[in-house]
């Protein structure tokens, strides 16, 4: 069976600082889940609201050796969830590694992080916001039996900007054998999305039927976000390989003066 255990106290828990914790190398990891209370300065402590998750804390970090393989903002991370459609309760923000939305074990499962072997580090680390009351921060881990360090999921996150309207082209995300699951980008403000593989149209779709086709799939997009989906029905295999010599992703903005964050979400470390 599939334990839940609670990891150790994370260290640095004060407002302002980063919480970190040593997560015990051996088992397989499928989820993480943040447990927190906090309050505005001055306030009781009390379990963090869904939609308030970005208050509390910034940037969230899991690291392998040293090396950053998921990076989001904790904000960004509740949409993420409720994208594939997870309900989420006050007090909990989970961080899944493994994906429950996939039609089968296999797929669900590959993403996770093993630990038996392969790894020497395992951390995360959640940056908090400053002028907060902390009443608790504590993290639980879904596991299962011990497998080495292979597969696994990674969310990398860059930053961009646009300046007018018109379309940008996305031609700098790496390349290299792993396989793209998808990419969330923390604006609305696009309607046409075309994406291009060595040249070959693979995708190309405005904001309604981008919608449309998610919902289809049970997904649920984001007031706020684009969401460009490669599984488009939810099979890992149907994820591109990015073992190409040119990726672009062309995207149409409807507004000037853009800042937003692109994350790259991808299955790494398997042929």
């Amino acid at each position: 069976m599939r334990r839940i255990e609670r990891m150790p106290t994370p260290g640095s828990i004060a407002a302002g600082q980063t919480a970190t914790v040593n997560l015990p190398l051996g088992p397989t990891y499928h989820r993480l889940n943040i447990r927190m209370m906090a309050a505005a300065t001055g306030g009781t402590a009390a379990n963090v609201p869904v939609a308030d998750w970005g208050n509390y804390i910034g940037e969230i970090r899991l690291m392998v050796n040293g090396d950053t393989r998921i990076e989001i903002d904790a904000a960004d991370l509740v949409k993420m969830n409720q994208y594939y459609g997870q309900t989420l309760d006050a007090g909990v923000l989970p961080l899944f590694l493994s994906q429950p939305w996939m039609r089968t074990w296999q797929g669900e499962d590959n993403t996770a992080y093993g630990t038996a072997a392969g790894m020497a580090s395992f951390t995360l680390e959640m940056d908090l916001k400053d002028d907060k009351v902390i009443g608790k921060l504590e993290v639980y881990a879904v596991q299962s039996e011990p497998k080495p360090f292979g597969g696994h999921l990674r969310i990398q996150r860059f930053s961009q900007q646009m300046g007018l309207q018109g379309v940008k082209e996305v031609s700098d995300l790496p390349l290299g054998a792993y396989n793209m699951l998808a990419m969330h980008l923390s604006t609305a403000a696009i309607d046409k999305v075309e994406i291009l593989a060595n040249n070959v149209k693979v995708i190309e779709m405005d904001k309604v039927i981008r919608d449309a086709h998610q919902k289809v799939i049970e997904r649920v997009p984001q007031t706020g976000m684009t969401h460009i989906d490669f599984l488009t029905e939810r099979r890992l295999g149907e994820a591109l390989y990015m073992g190409l010599t040119d990726f672009r992703a062309k995207l149409e903005f409807t507004a000037d003066n853009v800042n937003y964050k692109l994350y790259a979400v991808s299955m790494q470390g398997v042929a």
